[in-house]
């Protein structure tokens, strides 16, 4: 992992990860929790998203040309609890909208199946830590490979129907035309290949803390959180 033996016992007080498929609320969660405790975030979704604007951006074809390229960037995570959002500064640039479309969010999909890739973005993700802060976790495997000495791993889920309702509401809202059979489809298909793929597959980790959030409220699913943290 890159992380000394004494470094691991002090990061196991002050580490929590949220993993689940999308639409249950991580992000959510894990900025609400942040805010409560004073920590970081790490939203790894963003991180490949990163590298999904980068491959595209520098027309970077093989996984050796993006590693390089991961490599050579300077590359700085952001919690904005102000705003409540986690952003990402490439080069001395924070980067907004250019991480948040469809094509960029396809291509970090893509490259998320390639497993030097991962061990490359990896390092940016353990880095995230600083041992004077905590740090919130949001992801799909942040307890099972990324950070498995957390001291809290939570597993949020919910019904697929229950999670393409709250992304139709979202498209919706940005002003999107919305088909939900398709969305349905997309949601379950892409669950069947987190859980399925054979790098990092979307499970919970051993010990997680399981929250179905198809009928909590975003408070709700804290509390439950908090309740179980404080007695760690």
């Amino acid at each position: 992992m890159g992380k000394n033996l004494d470094v691991i016992l002090k990061l196991v007080r002050n580490i929590i990860t949220i993993d689940g498929p999308s639409g249950v609320g991580k992000g959510t969660l894990a900025l609400s929790l942040a805010e409560k405790l004073g920590w970081n975030v790490l939203d790894s979704g963003l991180i490949y998203r990163l590298v999904g604007f980068m491959s595209l951006k520098e027309k970077l074809e093989t996984p050796q040309e993006i590693i390089i390229c991961i490599n050579n960037s300077k590359i700085k995570l952001l919690t904005n609890l102000k705003e409540k959002v986690c952003e990402i500064e490439l080069d001395d640039k924070v980067l907004g909208k250019e991480l948040r479309n469809e094509n960029v969010a396809s291509k970090a999909s893509e490259l998320a199946k390639d497993s030097e890739i991962r061990n490359a973005i990896m390092k940016i993700q353990r880095n995230a830590y600083e041992e004077e802060k905590g740090l919130i976790a949001d992801g799909r495997d942040m307890g099972t490979v990324i950070f498995p000495e957390a001291v809290l791993k939570v597993f949020l889920q919910a019904s697929s129907k229950v999670r393409a309702e709250r992304r139709a509401n979202q498209l919706k809202e940005k002003g999107m035309s919305v088909i939900m059979h398709d969305l349905l489809r997309q949601i379950q298909q892409r669950d069947e290949e987190d859980i399925n793929r054979k790098i990092s597959p979307l499970k919970p980790a051993d010990g997680s803390l399981l929250i179905d959030t198809s009928n909590l409220s975003i408070k709700e699913v804290e509390k439950r959180v908090m309740e179980n943290y404080k007695k760690l």
